[in-house]
């Protein structure tokens, strides 16, 4: 299908077809989204009514977020990308950006490390989540938990291969990486579009949950966070990326609707791109010890304050302020059980 740019400024443009699921008329919507290079702009054009949808703006969207079958999340929407808008496209980004498939078997202690090297090398994740993934690649058949994590870079198998090997040299938790292009996508279809079928390792009791913040996630903190849970003596039990819709949002932090006065904006942020969200426990620890333990190790919400109370907390170290502060982690305990089935339950069917 031909692109349609309505008003052009740049030289460069690429075009996706998106779609967005309106819940309130139970219809999908499809739209054009353009993305410009030059000063990382985006415009949405409206197929069905033959008009723009939304004006070019400044976006944080990636275009390396951007192939067939991802789900990426604007304005609090999320679309499923449907297709490439036209031929140029198609063609630069074959050209520029390959998918691949890690999978961290036994994951354990040094998940965090790995997650943190592959994303200094580059790599961007575009889809992750733990599982029961027994003798995939290799994997020790035993019934442990793995992470699967979908990856995005231009010569990302080659490159992630290397990486593999490396991380595989060194005595670190064994490692599998797709082996070619069209292994990695099958492998990627098996994973994420099937998950359902792929047992979860969440436990569901004597947990608590915390949320690598999109912001966090954006700016390549994932393996960073999750190394400082894995060195405190936390284990992440269950693990997944989510991208959050607003009324899902919404429903999650209705507890501090009212009570929050940066309710509204930790809302937008919260949709405003992928999050981590992680069922976290601790040996021989319940519930009452867990959620008060593990709010001190995040520190206090504003991360101003953090940096003089906890120095050494997430938020002090991650947070740029009350909104943006790295983490969410559950403030009350007889909702510790509660948030963590939400996500992993609920959200992830």
């Amino acid at each position: 299908m031909a692109a349609t740019i309505p008003d052009p400024t740049s030289k460069e443009s690429y075009c996706f077809l998106v779609d967005w699921y309106d819940s309130h008329a139970n219809l999908t919507r499809q739209y054009q989204l353009f993305w410009f290079p030059g000063d990382k702009t985006i415009e949405m054009y409206d197929l069905k009514q033959h008009r723009t949808f939304l004006k070019r703006t400044k976006s944080d969207l990636r275009l390396q977020e951007l192939y067939p079958g991802a789900a990426v999340t604007l304005n609090a929407r999320q679309l499923f990308v449907r297709a490439y808008g036209d031929e140029y496209t198609r063609a630069r980004m074959e050209r520029q950006i390959e998918r691949t498939l890690l999978v961290i078997t036994s994951a354990g202690a040094q998940l965090g490390q790995i997650l943190d090297k592959v994303l200094n090398a580059g790599f961007s994740i575009s889809r992750m989540r733990m599982g029961r993934l027994d003798g995939f690649g290799g994997g020790d058949g035993g019934g442990g938990r793995s992470v699967a994590v979908e990856l995005v870079k231009a010569s990302g198998v080659a490159d992630l291969l290397n990486i593999a090997d490396q991380l595989s040299s060194s005595g670190k938790s064994q490692i599998y990486a797709s082996p070619s292009l069209a292994s990695a996508q099958n492998e990627i279809n098996t994973i994420f579009n099937s998950s359902s079928s792929i047992p979860r390792t969440a436990q569901f009791h004597d947990c608590s949950l915390a949320i690598i913040r999109p912001h966090a996630v954006n700016a390549g903190h994932t393996g960073k966070i999750i190394s400082s849970f894995q060195k405190a003596g936390y284990e992440i039990t269950d693990l997944q990326l989510f991208r959050l819709e607003k009324a899902d949002a919404e429903e999650f932090l209705e507890v501090y609707k009212g009570v929050v006065p940066e309710y509204y904006l930790i809302l937008d942020e919260i949709t405003s791109g992928p999050l981590i969200a992680m069922e976290i426990t601790r040996p021989q620890t319940s519930t009452l010890e867990l959620i008060p333990a593990l709010r001190d190790f995040a520190g206090p919400s504003d991360p101003e304050l953090a940096k003089v109370l906890r120095p050494e907390s997430v938020r002090a170290k991650y947070g740029v302020d009350k909104v943006k502060n790295g983490v969410h982690v559950t403030d009350l305990v007889e909702d510790g059980e509660l948030e963590v089935q939400y996500f992993f339950r609920i959200l992830s069917r």
